[in-house]
């Protein structure tokens, strides 16, 4: 009689997966929307209390609660293999629900712009600390829930999501922000987290929590043995020093130049947009920007999906990331030539938009060989650790760079920050592709 090769299961079947796919999902889109609109609001309740210096209090809140989360993540990290993977993931959403929730009453109920911008600190810092708890929890606990055969498919769809994730905000936030204003999308946020966590309850998983009792000592002990582990993996550690700066260049691109292209460009020129008289307003062309690399990311996961897991992924990263580059390169162009007077408002806006949904296939065929990489070669006891010093080392520069990108907006030129980010990402780029671990990994 002849083998039959067993019919793949979907990784849906897996109550666990499903479990932990639809709380993710519901969090997320009201993360993304919750996002979108604070990328604007807090740029316009900035300008009634510094003017134009306003960037530079946006860069300021991205530098908080970044720098918040770059500096606890190896503590999530550690505990997150010491302790219960799923109860810090939904004691976390649970706190990060309320905290949203109470902050929206304030900005709700105090009518002075100074005391609103001290709140949505405050609430950044309870935020970034939580999530450094979660992260390291939920990406760890993936390898546990799932066969390791499936780690590319489980892999995939938690991607594809994040992709329907930003659509669905984005459109939401889009929406809601221009037709409601930011007092509905506390609610819906909040609401988001506090459902994700109930369904967080239900998750089980075989847990191998260590005896001995756990110390700020052995938290400690922890955090070195991470870095050590990744520091031994040389691929992945010069995978990673190019994130780290790859990551510093890129940011001030898009998490401070686009919503000041959003909250001064196309407001200013709202008028004179395609299809304004249909109803298309500033904020409805943003969220189109920044979703176009949402459906893309769709495309790409379900290609990835059908794939079986390689054992080596070094010429599909290294192809992504050389396209990434230039499309990057080509973002810095148009959006320079716009602030130069050279292009037009709807060239610049329609350009965005196909070379947002170009990046979506390169980011993605990037990230989820990599995040395979990882769950398939590191050790489970091991791996809460490592996931927060590769997540600390990828992005431990991301707040320096909002920081810094605030400054030049609100002090240089838009098109300085372009040619700033442009130089940085081209030197990283080539110095990681020159590099020899790069063709190993």
């Amino acid at each position: 009689m002849e083998n039959q090769i067993a019919p793949r299961r979907n990784a849906f079947t897996n109550k666990n997966f499903a479990l932990l796919f639809g709380g993710v999902l519901v969090s997320n889109i009201g993360h993304i929307l919750f996002n979108f609109a604070m990328s604007l609001y807090i740029l316009r309740i900035a300008k009634e209390v510094v003017g134009d210096a306003a960037p530079a209090v946006q860069g300021a809140y991205l530098l908080v609660s970044g720098l918040i989360l770059v500096i606890l993540m190896p503590f999530g990290g550690a505990m997150a293999d010491r302790l219960n993977k799923v109860k810090i993931m939904w004691l976390t959403d649970f706190i990060r629900g309320f905290t949203i929730l109470g902050t929206g009453a304030v900005i709700f109920f105090v009518q002075d712009p100074l005391i609103k911008i001290i709140f949505l600190f405050i609430m950044a810092i309870i935020l970034g600390a939580n999530s450094a708890f979660f992260n390291p929890a939920s990406a760890s606990l993936l390898k546990f829930i799932v066969d390791e055969d499936d780690l590319q498919q489980a892999s995939s769809y938690l991607s594809g999501s994040r992709s329907i994730q930003n659509i669905a905000g984005l459109v939401l936030g889009g929406i809601l922000y221009a037709l409601m204003g930011i007092y509905v999308l506390f609610i819906i946020n909040g609401i988001a987290y506090i459902i994700s966590a109930i369904t967080e309850i239900f998750i089980t998983y075989d847990k191998n929590v260590p005896k001995e009792k756990t110390t700020f000592k052995i938290i400690i002990q922890d955090i070195v043995t991470g870095v050590k582990y990744v520091y031994g993996f040389k691929p992945i550690f010069v995978l990673l020093m190019m994130a780290l700066f790859l990551n510093f260049f890129v940011s001030p691109m898009f998490e401070n130049a686009m919503p000041f292209f959003a909250a001064n460009a196309l407001t200013i020129h709202e008028s004179e947009l395609l299809f304004y008289s249909k109803g298309m307003t500033a904020e409805l062309w943003y969220s189109m920007i920044l979703l176009a690399s949402s459906i893309s990311g769709i495309i790409m996961s379900v290609i990835l999906s059908m794939q079986k897991t390689k054992e080596i992924y070094h010429r599909q990263i290294n192809s992504n990331l050389v396209m990434f580059l230039i499309l990057s390169l080509t973002v810095s162009a148009v959006m320079s030539l716009y602030y130069l007077g050279i292009v037009g408002v709807n060239f610049a806006l329609i350009s965005m938009i196909v070379l947002m949904f170009l990046m979506g296939f390169n980011m993605m065929g990037f990230n989820i060989p990599v995040g395979v990489i990882i769950q398939k070669q590191v050790d489970g006891d091991h791996l809460g650790k490592v996931q927060s010093v590769l997540s600390v080392l990828s992005q431990a520069l991301i707040p320096l760079a909002g920081f810094l990108g605030g400054i030049l907006l609100a002090y240089f030129t838009a098109y300085s920050l372009y040619i700033f980010s442009s130089l940085g990402m081209l030197v990283t780029v080539v110095l990681y592709i020159c590099n020899k671990y790069s063709k190993v990994i």
